[in-house]
């Protein structure tokens, strides 16, 4: 990398952070978007409120103290038409970049000087028309995710003098397909990712890069599909009668939705091939009973389920409301987490290897060699986008350990409260067979989700109090544990302390979060689900796994601040009882009418269309968090061909084509889908 120009030892070992570690790695760093700068205009007809580009001619420039002590370069420009001004804070080295006389392409947002003497822009991007320019003006202008203290401005000159090294890139896309549907080559492409010269030349390139990654995500799933099929999986015969006797055990009515799909998960796990089924459904549409049945029908034919939650909280959760409803058709259950002392932990290793334990709950515990099923049957990933793919994969061995040819592997079972877009099913899960729970519970109300504006915040803490005064109880979740001096939001800790002596010193309160010791979270919690407390001051560590039926109040601090998906979990945890909940969208933002995802949260109580409204937000990679990730970087250009429904569409024919015809004939793409590890796959 240091063998292109302005990437010194310093600046590689940046940009080896963030996974670009070749010039091919620095071409595939994708923009996120583009600034449209290419028309041009004069001074004179420059718009207030306008994003444009002038050239002008330099006349003075110098610097004088700013604001907070920070220099403000001031630089006087004309052409023509007018003269206009050009200010830059905390940038003294413009001094010596610019020279009275010299000529510059400035790009950047109009604004009237107080007193509206003049017209001037505030930290422009700006190009010398003497010199190598059109990087940064008068054009697309690409915008490139920042970290590690990487600029867009910088890797508009980096990337561009990489450009040349784009003829040499493998192209993993087969030239016939990329004939076939009239795609320019990939070293085109890549060009004009980065510095297109028109929106049709942009679109032409994102289309590119698009249908490659839909195509190499399609092939992944075929490949995936094939490889599995290949297994054979522990026989559970589809018992009538002991489905029914599951079902009658339960202390509710299921609802239809469950009814389906437990039993395509029985007709699944009656085949001898491995299961590979997504059950997928928002927060509290009862996928812990789905399970149960799933477990129990497994037990009844002689096998062993491992039941893997990412937290143990989680974990706990699922352990408790299991339990009762295991115990009623006769199945052993214990729980298994990082704290579980170690004479209960030998005691749970004894039992899965006597076959006594018909099911154990844990968390990462569940993968230490030590875990040894005496016959696994049926693996269960609960939130499985946050395991990793060894992580998933070690777990689905454990059913292995009985075969030595390593061909048995036990059925898998993924859930996920966070419902996942159509399109990235039919792509990035498309390994999985999906069941979807689209059905809340009887007596389950949508819990009415607000707005609270700084000003309404008063208003807000006398309705919690009025929720508790009638016996229900609160959640106050903060984005920190502790007071930061790197931003300014509420912690756990400083609000609870504020809110027990100023706000409800006659109200009973507790603090939770995930620095506290298992043993003291997990005993605040009891307290609180026990009534307790009127009032849970939390952090994030809340989000799954908690289920208080008296908890009627969320209220959100710097709700701004968590992800669409994440505040959707947080409102899960309260209206899980029959009285009517609130969720209080907090946030110290001036205007906080202007985020897109609480007014989302606010219009939708349904998970699934939220997931729509976060993809297109945020895109995919967000959504799917840690599932062995692709080369991160490009996942923002990912969600143009996931939001195309049509080119999905031409993706799935291509693979299937190629698959058909030999994927072996193509080894650079055959390479590249056997590493794309699709979320949830375990073969």
């Amino acid at each position: 990398m240091t063998a292109v120009r302005w990437v010194t030892r310093a600046y590689g070992k940046k940009l080896e952070r963030i996974g670009i570690l070749t010039v091919a790695d620095l071409l595939g760093y994708y923009p996120r978007r583009h600034e449209d700068f290419s028309q041009q205009t004069h001074v004179a007809w420059l718009q207030e409120g306008a994003k444009q580009t002038v050239r002008v001619r330099l006349e003075r420039i110098s610097m004088r103290p700013g604001f907070n002590r920070k220099g403000l370069v001031e630089a006087y420009l004309s052409d023509v038409t007018g003269r206009m001004k050009g200010m830059w804070f905390n940038q003294p080295w413009l001094l010596n970049q610019m020279h009275e006389g010299d000529e510059f392409t400035l790009s950047g947002k109009v604004t009237r000087q107080r007193g509206g003497a003049g017209l001037v822009m505030i930290n422009p991007a700006f190009d010398s028309t003497g010199g190598a320019s059109g990087l940064h003006t008068g054009r697309l202008v690409p915008l490139y995710r920042e970290s590690q203290g990487i600029t867009s401005k910088w890797l508009r000159k980096v990337i561009h003098e990489a450009l040349p090294a784009a003829v040499g890139l493998r192209d993993e896309l087969p030239p016939e397909t990329a004939s076939r549907h009239g795609l320019p080559p990939l070293s085109t492409a890549v060009r004009e990712i980065h510095f297109p010269d028109s929106e049709e030349d942009l679109d032409r390139a994102r289309r590119r890069i698009a249908f490659y990654q839909l195509v190499l995500m399609q092939v992944a799933v075929l490949v995936s599909r094939s490889e599995r099929l290949r297994h054979t999986a522990p026989l559970v015969p589809y018992d009538v009668e002991r489905a029914r006797a599951i079902r009658d055990a339960l202390p509710f009515t299921l609802t239809n939705a469950q009814r389906k799909a437990a039993h395509v998960i029985f007709t699944d796990m009656a085949d001898a091939r491995p299961m590979a089924r997504l059950l997928q459904g928002d927060v509290g549409s009862g996928k812990t009973a789905v399970a149960a049945m799933a477990i129990a029908m497994v037990a009844a034919a002689g096998f062993q389920t491992l039941f893997m939650a990412p937290t143990e909280l989680l974990a706990q959760q699922h352990a408790r409301t299991l339990r009762p409803l295991l115990d009623r058709v006769g199945i052993n259950m214990e729980l298994l987490v990082g704290s579980t002392p170690a004479s209960a932990r030998r005691t749970v290793m004894a039992g899965l290897d006597s076959g006594f334990l018909d099911v154990v709950v844990g968390t990462h515990a569940l993968i230490e060699d030590p875990v040894q099923p005496r016959a696994l049957g049926l693996v269960i990933a609960d939130e499985q986008h946050r395991f990793g793919v060894g992580q998933r994969e070690l777990l689905a061995r454990k059913g292995r350990a009985v075969d030595p040819q390593g061909l048995s592997m036990p059925h898998v079972l993924s859930m996920t409260a966070t419902p996942i877009p159509r399109t990235l099913q039919l792509t990035l899960y498309g390994d999985l067979t999906v069941s979807v729970l689209d059905e809340l519970p009887p007596g389950r109300q949508p819990v009415e989700t607000r707005l609270v504006l700084p000003v309404e915040r008063e208003s807000a803490y006398e309705f919690v109090r009025q929720q508790a005064q009638r016996g229900r109880q609160a959640f106050v979740i903060c984005p920190l544990v502790e007071d930061s001096d790197l931003v300014q939001v509420r912690s756990a800790t400083s609000e609870y302390q504020r809110l027990q002596t100023d706000v409800f010193p006659d109200l009973r309160l507790a603090l939770l979060h995930g620095r506290m010791k298992p043993r003291d979270k997990d005993g605040i919690m009891q307290a609180y689900r026990a009534g307790e407390y009127d009032i849970l001051v939390s952090t994030s560590v809340v989000e799954v796994g908690v289920d208080v039926p008296n908890a009627t109040v969320m209220m959100i601090e710097g709700a701004e601040r968590f992800g669409l998906a994440q505040l959707h979990q947080f409102r899960g945890r309260v209206g899980r009882g029959s009285d009517r909940a609130y969720c209080l969208l907090c946030s110290d933002a001036d205007q906080p009418d202007d985020n897109r995802r609480l007014l989302a949260l606010v219009r939708y109580s349904s998970g699934f269309d939220l997931a729509e409204v976060d993809l297109q937000l945020r895109g995919p990679g967000d959504i799917l968090g840690a599932t062995g990730q692709q080369s991160g970087h490009d996942a923002g250009l990912m969600v143009a061909g996931l939001l195309d429904g049509r080119l999905i569409a031409l993706a799935r024919e291509e693979a299937e084509r190629l698959i058909a015809g030999g994927i072996d004939r193509y080894p650079d793409l055959a390479r590249a889908a056997r590493g794309f590890h699709l979320p949830g796959s375990l073969s």
